[in-house]
């Protein structure tokens, strides 16, 4: 229902009306007031309104600054050149160190790209160029730059070869530190776990492969120590297996120890039998000799005897009394 405007108006009017005629209604009372009350204190004027301040709607303009180009380098970076006869391991390398300077620097991914691609010389650096002009510009980012380098430098001969290594890779007569860091280098081509420091497994059953494989490769004495505890955490594992070869080496030379203490035993002993022996000899050598000088005093005398009896010619023999 539409309200009547002239209604509207006579409303307004009434309602100013009978707020002057209040005003004037306490206007007189006051004045009354104050006649009576002259020492009366006047009331306090009304408080001036004071102005609301609206804090102005601050806008955070973030400054996006240039690509860390001049920082990488100097926290390791290289640049990559790259020649026909390239060793993958090489290029392994340069991956790998390149990702670690942009993670200790922080950098988007935006900025990881543009970075890793600055470092790119010569035939290198052509071969992007190449390839990112025949591919949408919305493909082209950090995980493709990744992918592509390493289907371009890390051939996958080259990644059953360290895959072949690491299935055969025993611990021989490397320590179990030396052993456990070839297992974590060997184990970023295998196809069930990825490894930073340390092997980090995608699910319990792959970690629990994981630690098998590791200690049926530890030489049996080590083995023999960590393999009833049944660990299924890699780094537990390889601190118990360290804990082992501690124990080993140190049975090992108490075992040396009491082998030389016996072999030292048996050549005092056999040196005091020695000795003994000689002495024995000497002495029986002895009466031998004084035995044998006896008989050779007996037969000279004898001897002696037969020249001092008389030879007669008749018969040519020497013997007492007449022929």
């Amino acid at each position: 229902m539409d309200s009547d405007p002239d209604q509207t108006a006579a409303d307004a009017a009434a309602r100013e009306d009978a707020r002057e005629a209040f005003l004037l209604m306490m206007s007189n009372w006051y004045n009354e007031y104050t006649r009576a009350n002259p020492n009366a204190q006047p009331p306090p004027p009304p408080p001036i309104p004071q102005p609301t301040l609206v804090a102005p709607q601050v806008v955070e303009v973030v400054r996006r600054e240039r690509p860390p180009v001049d920082k990488i380098g100097k926290q390791g970076a290289e640049e990559f050149w790259a020649s026909k006869d390239d060793d993958p391991e090489r290029a392994k390398f340069w991956l790998e160190n390149t990702i670690r300077v942009f993670d200790e620097l922080s950098c988007t991914p935006e900025e990881c790209l543009k970075c890793a691609v600055s470092l790119l010389r010569d035939s290198a650096y052509r071969w992007w160029n190449t390839l990112v002009s025949v591919v949408p510009t919305e493909r082209v980012s950090w995980q493709f730059f990744q992918e592509e380098f390493r289907k371009k430098y890390i051939s996958q001969r080259f990644i059953d070869h360290k895959r072949k290594e690491f299935l055969e890779l025993k611990q021989g007569h490397r320590s179990v530190t030396d052993y456990e860091r070839e297992f974590v280098r060997l184990s970023k081509y295998t196809q069930k776990c990825v490894s930073t420091e340390v092997v980090i497994c995608k699910t319990f059953e792959d970690r629990a492969i994981i630690c098998k494989r590791f200690k049926d490769e530890l030489n049996e004495d080590i083995r023999l120590y960590v393999g009833v505890l049944e660990l299924k955490e890699f780094v537990v594992l390889v601190d118990r297996a360290c804990k082992a070869e501690e124990l080993a080496k140190e049975k090992r030379r108490a075992e040396n120890e009491s082998h030389d203490s016996r072999k030292r035993q048996l050549n005092m002993d056999f040196a005091t039998r020695s000795v003994t022996s000689g002495r024995f000899s000497n002495r029986s050598k002895g009466k031998q000799f004084s035995r044998s000088k006896g008989q050779t005093a007996s037969v000279a005398s004898v001897g002696n005897v037969r020249s001092s009896r008389p030879e007669y010619p008749q018969c040519g023999r020497r013997y007492s009394g007449e022929c």
